[in-house]
Parts: structure tokens; sequence; C-alpha cells
């Protein structure tokens, strides 16, 4: 159980990596259109990172033949949140802040 919940983990943290990259070169395209550069760069990072996780969610779920019920959407939206959030401020302060609130630190 340990080491499928391992397994899962990481490939998570890949999937949210991999988001977050498309998130990014995405947000610099539709950010060069004319309209777009108007509309704050955080709204646009956050907007595409929700709908991108949902749909990659969604079409991991078909092809590994998930029921979808409504707390895995739930989950995939927080996902997202997590991939707006590594899209705008990177990796190194996401480890900040888990350092920083990580009841089992010892500093």
């Amino acid at each position: 159980m340990i080491s499928i919940t391992a397994e899962a983990l990481s490939q998570l943290v890949v999937a949210v990596g991999a988001l977050a990259f498309i998130v990014s070169v995405i947000t610099e395209v539709v950010k060069s259109i004319g309209a777009m550069k108007k509309v704050p760069t955080d709204i646009v990072v956050l907007a595409l990172s929700m709908v991108l996780t949902v749909v990659a969610f969604l079409a991991y779920a078909q092809y590994a033949s998930i029921a979808i019920v409504w707390y895995w959407v739930v989950a995939a939206i927080i996902c997202g949140f997590f991939v707006a959030f590594i899209a705008m401020y990177g990796w190194s302060k996401l480890s900040e802040l888990w350092t920083r609130f990580n009841p089992n630190n010892k500093e």
C-alpha cells in the first residue's frame, strides 16, 4: 500500500510540474496577443491552471477507466491552485512555504 501511494505521489508531482510548465508557456503566448495584454497575468495563470488541471484529470480518468466522482473533481481543482502557484512563483517558493509550516521541521 505504501509503495503504491509513493508511486502515485511521484506521478502527481510530475503531472503538476508538467502542467505548471504548460501553463507558463501558454500564458507567455496568450499575453502577447493584443487584447490579452490588458488582462492581469495572475488571472490568466489562475484560469489556465484550473481549466488545464481539470481537463488533464478528466482525460486521465477516461484513459485509466476511473469513475469520476465529485470529490476527485474537487481534488483536481485544488491541484489547479498548486499548479497556478508554481507557475506564478516557482518550486522554491512552494518549498519555502512547506518548510515554514511543516510541524516536523526541526529548525
